[in-house]
């Protein structure tokens, strides 16, 4: 070997050194850098012809385990998705309150039931008439204000889905530009360790929002896919991902499948390709992340506690108002004026018989009476009109220019009252109501008020819509106005969607503008038969259908908008105590201040088991009203609690796989010192062969002068 060669092989050392000590220098300043690596240096030796020509640097590594990436980034998505639901669930904890709580539901419940037993034990008290009717307004606001925050809170979601789809593209895009870097680098033989990182730490932020697949190339870009197989990131091509935030939500408020009728719902998906196909909406593929915790609050445990409330708020209100229109006040108003629209050629499905009397507002006695005939024998709101006027002297029925029924005593000095008996005025199916409650003469709650109750219709949730629907078969018919009908067949071997696109196509329905529809209900499906003309209509089963599904008037949003009536909440004096005699003639006693029988009757509406449609989270109940109030704090609660468990559980999972990839990835200041060490010997020694080698070629040169 030549000393010329001996100087170049040690300058191959020093080089090799010098590369080594640049990276134990950055690997020691980026000790505390998040996401950082710690980079190895490998070395080779220089062969030629066969002989060792020094040593140079083959690749500059990253100490990564990156199956423990990958199982990092899964438990990260896992952790976000709880947290997500963690912190909705805990917000709802605190608005909704423990059942201890001065202000729980249930808590109010109990306390207007009380206020109606003091009530009747005193009817005249006025003290006690504003004390209940005070009480219930507290719950109405308490009921009304939980949902409102429900739908706060789903729009919410749905605005930080939005958010963090941008954060998704710009991410995806940035993987997409870093793996063009990685591959021209490695095409170049440069090192990439410091771009690698970067992407990692793109990758991360993309799992901790979506759950995602990756795989390296052997050109060094990766692939990214949904956990569905759905292609994100192919090499260097990649896709847009997109999500318009709704502009508002309401208790109707609901994103659609791609393969449901009526898609898209008002609340759109999250689209790929800057498409809105549905083709291209991948909403349901994500399963994991913080997008999947927010769709699944949005769309299932938000919609699902909605229905709740909305299932509480009307079995309170029909249940109160159905015993609060048995009933008057003393004095007795000079009007009624009902809830619910209707036209003169309404339908009227009707059995039982009614008494409407005017009342002297000075003593309670009657001045006038109507009875009413079998109300089977008065077929439509019109004939029903017909049949009053006349009988009360003065006191008229008429329907407002809102379609709503008013009776009137037409005297200022004159009240009027109705004596429910019992009468039963069908609704849907079998469910009737009596004559008051029907038209909602003598309301005490209210809820929409801006429609009848009697256009629109909703089967409880079932598990879905896709399987049959058993029970018997049977014909639907369909009461539109006076006269007129309409029928449609059903099987009991047909799915809930079939039967609503049956309904639907029906020629004679559909000319009167009544159609049908399934839509989302948290995790199940709720069958809606509904007049887009807000017309009133009856429909009656000669099978099981309509019984088997539970079909009632439609609540959704009812508990957002409960109120106390107006006239009420201004005046509780107006309150129901006692009932109008049924057997009274003109000039006797027909009202007494003193009674308290509609008192009574209200408070016994809170002690008795009432029926609950299976909604939201709760299987059909037979409960009080205060215990179905129970029952959703519990469900709620045990939400809260599973959501804060599995946090904690794959946070501490989490961080159990951060300290073991920091272990094998992260920098260990004492091992790059002591490399320090090592490399400075090495350098020192490559310096000495160098000075050496340079002593000889003196040496030399001096012998040959």
């Amino acid at each position: 070997m030549s000393l010329s060669q001996a100087i170049q092989i040690a300058v191959t050392g020093l080089q090799t050194t010098q590369r080594a000590l640049q990276t134990t220098s950055d690997n020691i300043a980026n000790a505390n850098t998040d996401g950082f690596t710690r980079k190895k240096v490998e070395f080779t030796n220089i062969n030629l012809l066969g002989r060792g020509a020094g040593v140079e640097v083959s690749r500059i590594s990253r100490s990564v385990n990156e199956f423990l990436l990958r199982q990092i980034r899964d438990t990260q998505g896992v952790t976000n998705n709880f947290e997500v639901r963690d912190k909705a669930l805990q917000e709802i904890q605190l608005l909704f309150g423990t059942p201890e709580s001065d202000n729980s539901i249930s808590n109010s419940l109990t306390e207007l039931k009380n206020a109606f037993e003091a009530l009747a034990l005193t009817p005249e008290n006025q003290a006690m008439q504003f004390e209940a009717v005070g009480i219930a307004r507290e719950l109405a606001l308490r009921v009304s204000e939980l949902a409102n925050n429900v739908q706060r809170l789903r729009a919410e979601a749905d605005s930080e889905i939005a958010r963090l789809t941008s954060l998704l593209d710009k991410g995806i895009q940035n993987v997409s530009q870093l793996n063009v870097q990685i591959a021209r680098s490695l095409t170049l033989n440069q090192e990439t360790g410091s771009l690698q990182d970067a992407r990692d730490r793109e990758l991360e932020a993309i799992s901790e929002i979506i759950d995602i697949q990756s795989t390296e190339n052997t050109d060094g870009r990766v692939d990214i896919f949904t956990k569905g197989g759905r292609s994100l990131i192919n090499g260097s091509i990649s896709i847009n991902v997109a999500h318009t935030a709704s502009g508002s939500t309401n208790a109707v408020t609901q994103y659609l499948n791609p393969t449901d009728a009526g898609y898209p719902g008002a609340i759109t998906g999250i689209f790929i390709n800057g498409s809105t196909a549905a083709t291209d909406d991948i909403t349901p593929e994500i399963t994991g992340g913080q997008l999947n915790g927010l769709i699944d609050l949005r769309d299932e445990v938000l919609p699902n506690l909605q229905s709740e409330l909305d299932q509480l708020a009307t079995t309170l209100l029909n249940r109160v108002n159905s015993q609060h229109n048995t009933g008057t006040a003393f004095p007795p108003p000079t009007t009624l004026t009902g809830t619910h629209s209707f036209a003169s050629t309404d339908r009227l499905t009707a059995t039982g018989t009614i008494r409407i009397s005017t009342i002297d507002r000075t003593t309670g006695n009657v001045v006038a009476n109507y009875d009413s005939p079998g109300l089977n024998t008065i077929t439509s709101v019109g004939a029903l009109l017909t049949s009053i006027n006349g009988a009360l002297g003065a006191g008229t029925a008429t329907l407002d220019t809102d379609g709503k029924l008013v009776l009137t005593s037409g005297v200022a000095t004159r009240g009027i009252a109705i004596n429910v008996n019992n009468s039963a005025i069908t609704v849907v199916g079998a469910e009737t109501r009596n004559f008051g409650h029907f038209f909602g003469l003598n309301d005490f709650v209210q809820g929409v008020t801006d429609k009848s109750d009697y256009n629109s219709f909703i089967s409880s949730q079932q598990a879905n819509s896709t399987t049959a629907v058993g029970g018997t078969s049977g014909t639907l018919t369909f009461n539109i106005s006076a006269g007129s009908t309409a029928t449609q067949a059903y099987v009991n071997s047909q799915t809930l969607d079939t039967i609503a696109a049956n309904i639907t196509a029906n020629g004679t329905l559909a000319a009167a503008g009544i159609s049908a529809k399934v839509v989302n209900d948290g995790i199940g499906r709720r069958l809606v038969v509904s007049d887009s003309g807000l017309d009133n209509f009856v429909i009656t089963d000669s099978g099981s259908l309509l019984s088997d599904i539970k079909m009632s008037t439609d609540d959704r949003a009812q508990a957002n908008v409960m109120t106390v009536r107006s006239d009420i909440a201004n005046d509780p004096t107006l309150t129901a105590r006692g009932i109008l005699s049924r057997t009274a003639a003109v000039g006797a006693k027909g009202i007494s201040s003193g009674d308290s029988t509609a008192a009574n009757a209200i408070a016994g509406v809170f002690d008795v088991q009432q029926t609950f449609n299976s909604v939201g989270g709760i299987s059909g109940a037979q409960t009080t009203i205060a215990g179905y109030a129970a029952q959703i704090l519990s469900v709620q609660a045990g939400l809260a609690a599973e959501a804060q468990s599995q946090k904690e559980f794959n946070q501490s999972f989490l961080e159990s796989l951060q300290f073991r990839s920091d272990a094998d990835s992260g920098v260990n200041i004492d091992e790059e010192l002591s490399n320090i060490i090592i490399l400075e010997q090495a350098f020192n020694a490559s310096a000495r062969i160098i000075s050496v080698v340079d002593a000889m070629f003196d040496e030399l040169f001096n012998t040959v002068r």
